[in-house]
């Protein structure tokens, strides 16, 4: 952890990490609600079945967001607890 102190590319890296982690959750979003609009099942029981796993992902997607701000929070507490010399931090 003390090398990603002098390490400035490393930061670069952590910002980059994190777009390429929001522009796959919007991909994925994208991607799923237009196929599973494109989706025609005749059985009833799979139409239910294709509810549920929408109800489920929509619930999902919603939550993706707040993984990307932990891992934001993460790494400023981190930075944070490095101001002072403390050697905790990254």
């Amino acid at each position: 952890m003390r090398k990603l102190i002098k390490n400035k590319a490393a930061y670069t890296k952590i910002v980059g990490g994190l777009v390429a982690l929001l522009l796959m959750i919007i991909v994925g979003v994208l991607v799923f609600w237009e196929t599973s609009d494109a989706i025609d099942l005749p059985n009833d029981d799979a139409n239910t079945s294709k509810d549920t796993v929408t109800d489920m992902a929509s619930t999902v997607f919603g939550l993706l967001p707040i993984v990307a701000l932990v891992i934001v929070a993460g790494i400023i507490i981190a930075v944070i607890m490095g101001f002072g010399g403390g050697r905790k931090g990254i």
